[in-house]
């Protein structure tokens, strides 16, 4: 299937009256487009209520969206496919302390990261340290959760919103079903990932749709900032 390259018309004066808006906030010109002190402050307080161990689905569902606003989110780092390789090598070598290590660097920078609390709960299980294997598991869980709480996946209508490329593969393995095919399409302007996704085991396929607003919202507002 190949990806739809040209947006539509209702997309691009969204975007536009996007821009406007947050440019007309910033009373410094050299300033980021958006302040991103209040979604960063949010987000960090947000992050230690599950540290915490006492944090509700509320908890969970802002932080899923309150990430995507702050500076911290980077849609296109490589730093999360480079990290599912390490930990994916360092748990065959049976190396798990290297593997906790470089889950925590990820979850650092995100601790949205589907794939570092992935990589923190099997890799401690491993160890032998089950009080951090079933936090990191409940983390992951509840994340989940939060993005079934987005929508249900099967229309562009009601997809699942998700924050990266690598968060909506993520869920789709944590799923235990494969990606086979790909399309974007438009949903009242907004962009929609269509997912053909398969079960292994009977090959049997059905589509899932994600939202991928916040990826194109950060590519937009990356190019309107460097021009400040």
């Amino acid at each position: 299937m190949n990806d739809i390259s040209k947006p539509p018309v209702t997309y691009l004066i969204f975007l536009i009256c996007v821009l406007l808006l947050t440019a007309c906030a910033s009373q410094n010109p050299s300033s980021p487009v958006l302040n991103y002190e209040k979604a960063d402050k949010d987000y960090l307080a947000l992050k230690q209520t599950i540290v915490n161990r006492v944090a509700d689905s509320t908890t969970f569902d802002r932080i899923w969206l309150t990430y995507s606003l702050s500076s911290f989110y980077n849609p296109t780092d490589d730093l999360e496919p480079s990290t599912k390789l390490l930990t994916e090598t360092y748990i065959s070598e049976g190396n798990y302390a290297a593997c906790i290590e470089a889950a925590q660097r990820l979850l650092e920078v995100n601790y949205t990261s589907l794939t570092g609390h992935f990589a923190m709960a099997e890799c401690s299980r491993l160890m032998g340290d089950a009080r951090q294997s079933d936090f990191h598991t409940w983390v992951l869980d509840n994340l989940i959760e939060a993005i079934w709480r987005t929508g249900d996946g099967r229309a562009p209508g009601t997809a699942f919103l998700i924050n990266s490329t690598h968060d909506l593969y993520a869920f789709i393995q944590l799923h235990q079903l494969v990606a086979v095919g790909q399309d974007l399409v438009y949903e009242q302007g907004m962009p929609v990932q269509k997912i053909l996704v398969q079960t292994p085991e009977n090959m049997r396929s059905s589509t899932w749709y994600f939202n991928a607003t916040p990826q194109f919202r950060r590519s937009f507002l990356d190019k309107a900032e460097l021009k400040n």
